[in-house]
């Protein structure tokens, strides 16, 4: 079921794609993860291999890890977002399956990838509940030993602007510039709490962050890349 919320997300692509405000190049620290030698025992070669990229948005991540000869599978919220993916992957000669889904019903079996990347969308999930399901499902389709891959916002962020407390981790966006204002976010404060949390699925859990202040605003993310247990 389309949620409002997901229409608002539809409404804010299609409006920045307008604009021509959308992101279209992959993310620096992904790029990194993936050709860097950061993560211990990351391939060099990943012909044949299967990566999911939950809550693609415009696709820039998904198109980067397609160049890689990867498998690439997508998912979005709304169809509009993934009809605009589809489009432009086609015009860039990528083949990508792109589907309706969130975090914590993912439309794959298990053990189906070998990478999952999650790049500033766990955070959308407003509760503790939601947010272990939502690390069982990434966990749930991604191979024994696959690797997960996510980036999300760190205690420093400019989101944080102005927010309200609710309770531990949890924050309701306050920023009168920005859409999703009244929206509850959950943050890990502390790496600390990054392994409280994603331990119990994965192992080598390793723990990296990004802080830029670039002129008029802070953008922080923690980084968090481990393997599945089993």
């Amino acid at each position: 079921m389309t949620t409002p919320k997901a229409r608002e997300w539809a409404a804010e692509y299609r409006r920045s794609r307008q604009l021509s405000l959308d992101l279209s190049a992959p993310s620096e620290t992904l790029i990194r993860a993936f050709k860097g030698t950061y993560i211990p025992d990351m391939p060099t070669d990943f012909s044949g291999m299967r990566a999911l990229d939950v809550g693609c948005g415009t696709g820039n991540n998904a198109f980067f890890l397609a160049s890689l000869k990867l498998d690439v599978y997508c998912t979005e919220i709304h169809q509009d977002i993934c009809d605009l993916v589809m489009a432009e992957a086609k015009s860039m000669g990528h083949r990508l399956t792109v589907k309706v889904a969130t975090n914590r019903s993912l439309p794959f079996t298990e053990n189906f990838f070998d990478f999952l990347v999650s790049w500033n969308v766990l955070h959308y999930e407003n509760t503790e509940e939601n947010i272990r399901a939502g690390i069982a499902e990434y966990a749930r389709v991604l191979k024994p030993g696959g690797r997960l891959v996510l980036s999300t916002t760190g205690p420093e962020h400019k989101i944080l602007t102005g927010s309200k407390t609710l309770g531990p981790h949890l924050y309701e966006i306050g920023r009168e510039d920005d859409f999703r204002k009244g929206e509850r976010f959950f943050y890990f404060d502390a790496p600390n709490y990054i392994h409280y949390y994603f331990d119990p699925a994965f192992s080598d859990v390793l723990i990296g962050r990004t802080h830029d202040t670039l002129f008029t605003s802070t953008l922080d993310w923690w980084i968090v890349t481990g393997r599945k247990k089993g």
